[in-house]
């Protein structure tokens, strides 16, 4: 029995030390509640304590768990909590001067929902729901109101590529929140006054003001970016694509292409095209340290002609880490950082490999592969693809529809029989629509052109020439 219940403390010591966020940031939340309703009962306190720390652990940690991003990055734990802490601290505050009118749920729900998608935004708003409503007096009134005024919130902010949009969001709220206000002041509390449902109107218009006020320091402080934030990173010149474009020229070309075809098809799949055309232009930006030793960028003799091939492979290994390096200095996204570390996966530089194993028949494949990881997400498996892919179809002769479609069905078997995708999210039928948005995307751009015949060249300029001399001669 003893040894029972010691294993229990164990356990439970664990699973505080893991999880400890949760129970710091309910601390806070339970005292700026009780601030708000201005009473205090220690055996009251701990059980609204306990269970918030159950609440926020069943409608948010078990769902957000299960987010691939949140598994790749305590970054994405640690944004979450922060904001709905101090949403509900604010709720708290502002619900001490203005009443439940002034109890937001548009601000934090917003916030939560741009940066880290539809799960997190819902999970977020049970949570809100919830402990809103026990400021007052756990009505169920309240906790459905606030949860209706929620999942309309996800529902308009959860995809979203311009600031206009969360205004637009927060005026749809606000006309919710307006016909909800009305309803309760005319049927649960005796018409007074109508101040409620103007604060009940304004409180989601001047939310979504902060929200868009605040979202480029959670970016920047975070490195979690919403769709708006990676779009305004996409624009070419962003310094980093400038100096890719300068000093790797063949490499900048590269990424564009290569940005055409991961956007087609992230579209095609349904997943973030703004992150895998964004992605594309960054992916190999660690080739500006030594844009020489890529066969895109060379003009006239391959530095690597004179290499040891292991010392050829530490230079391709090193171009990704100075793109992380690089990544981090500008601040870029950690899902950009991502793509830059899983771009190459694990994969043997056939190459290099094959010219070591001529001089030492021992050579071993391991020696030869990129650091990694495998590719963790969707987005990073298209790179992956469509990398090799551009790559691959600019070496045909004389393209055709027919030349194209085996190879791009070629290399992609390989990647996958290579077991580089395990670990993106890609299933079968993704990878089926990928090809065919390659195909497509690879004969438009490199379909046959129409010769068009050509006449005779006529000596223009000479006649003008001509006719100039025969001027001034007459002018003389």
């Amino acid at each position: 029995m003893f040894n029972n219940i010691k294993k229990a403390l164990e356990d439970l010591g664990k699973f505080f030390a893991k999880k400890w966020y949760l129970f710091v940031s309910q601390i806070l939340v339970i005292f700026f509640i009780k601030y708000s309703r201005a009473f205090f009962n220690v055996e009251r306190t701990i059980i609204e304590y306990s269970i918030l720390v159950v609440l926020v652990y069943i409608t948010c940690e078990l769902n957000v768990s299960k987010v691939r991003f949140f598994k790749l990055h305590k970054n994405y734990y640690f944004t979450f909590y922060s904001i709905l802490t101090v949403g509900m601290v604010l709720n708290s505050l502002s619900y001490s001067y203005f009443g439940y009118p002034g109890i937001s749920v548009f601000l934090p729900v917003s916030l939560i929902t741009v940066l880290m998608g539809t799960t997190a935004g819902i999970a977020s708003v049970y949570y809100f729901a919830f402990s809103s409503a026990m400021m007052l007096n756990y009505s169920l009134k309240y906790s459905l109101f606030f949860l209706f005024s929620g999942i309309l919130t996800v529902f308009l902010t959860r995809r979203i590529n311009k600031r206009i949009d969360i205004a637009r969001a927060a005026l749809m709220v606000s006309l919710l929140q307006t016909f909800l206000f009305f309803i309760n002041e005319i049927f649960f509390i005796p018409v007074s006054n109508y101040r409620n449902i103007l604060e009940g109107f304004f409180n989601p218009v001047i939310s979504s003001i902060i929200a868009i006020g605040i979202l480029p320091y959670i970016e920047y402080a975070s490195r979690i970016y919403s769709s708006i934030g990676i779009l305004e990173l996409g624009n070419l010149s962003h310094p980093l694509l400038k100096l890719l474009s300068m000093k790797a020229p063949g490499t900048y070309y590269h990424s564009v292409v290569l940005a055409n075809l991961a956007e087609a098809a992230a579209e095609r799949i349904e997943v973030n095209p703004i992150l895998a055309r964004v992605g594309a232009y960054f992916h190999d930006i660690g080739k500006a340290k030594k844009p020489e030793f890529f066969i895109e960028n060379q003009q006239l003799e391959n530095p690597h002609s004179f290499l040891h091939p292991g010392l050829s492979h530490i230079v391709l290994n090193f171009h990704v880490k100075a793109g992380c390096e690089l990544a981090r200095k500008y601040r870029l996204p950690l899902l950009i950082e991502d793509i830059i570390k899983q771009h190459h996966g694990t994969r043997v530089q056939k190459f290099f490999y094959h010219k070591a194993r001529e001089t030492n028949p021992e050579v071993k494949e391991e020696d030869f592969k990129y650091p990694g990881p495998k590719p963790q997400f969707k987005e990073a498996g298209i790179i992956m693809l469509a990398d090799s892919i551009e790559a691959a179809v600019r070496s045909i002769k004389d393209p055709t529809p027919s030349k194209i479609e085996e190879m791009v069905t070629e290399v992609v078997n390989d990647i996958y029989n290579e077991r580089e995708l395990d670990e993106s999210g890609l299933t079968l039928k993704d990878i089926e629509l990928i090809i065919e948005e390659f195909v497509k995307v690879l004969v438009s751009t490199y379909h046959q052109r129409i010769e068009y015949p050509q006449d005779s060249p006529k000596n223009v300029l000479l006649q003008i020439k001509g006719g100039e001399d025969s001027e001034s001669e007459h002018n003389k």
